[in-house]
């Protein structure tokens, strides 16, 4: 297990719903990693990018506001819950080779370290994590 000696660090933030707010709270996430200076490597960021896109976009997608975003660091782990008002849980619809959508889940089962879903009184919180792994082709870690 990787423990980079940091205390455990942890910065939320609140999303509107608009046609900028899957870019800007993926940026938010990636800037918020940098600040820690996070000894993660690009590819770790790749995913992150990628995942977190994923998570808002179905909260946006499937839920109504408000929705928040909290990013967390556990000295092992990096961790990114989105929140929303909709009660149902999310669930993978394996959209067909040429669907414009439905395959977000699977990218983030591939490629997160763990993901979930928990329920709050208010809706739920869709969580991911993500882990610093040694550089392997995107091929390799789909495959897996």
């Amino acid at each position: 297990m990787v423990n980079f000696h940091r205390e455990p660090l942890r910065r939320g933030f609140t999303l509107s719903a608009g046609d900028e707010t899957v870019p800007t709270a993926r940026r938010l996430v990636l800037s918020t990693v940098r600040d820690w200076g996070l000894p993660l490597p690009d590819e770790t960021l790749d995913d992150l990018a990628l995942l977190s896109g994923e998570v808002i976009a179905n909260a946006l997608r499937h839920a109504t506001g408000p929705y928040s975003a909290v990013v967390s660091w556990t000295r092992a782990r990096l961790r990114v819950e989105v929140a929303d008002t909709a009660r149902p849980f999310p669930a993978s619809h394996g959209g067909g080779p040429y669907a414009e959508s439905g395959r977000g889940l699977l990218l983030v089962a591939a490629l997160a370290a763990d993901w979930g879903s928990t329920p709050t009184a208010t809706g739920k919180t869709v969580w991911f994590e993500v882990a610093p792994h040694a550089p392997t082709s995107h091929l390799d870690r789909l495959a897996s």
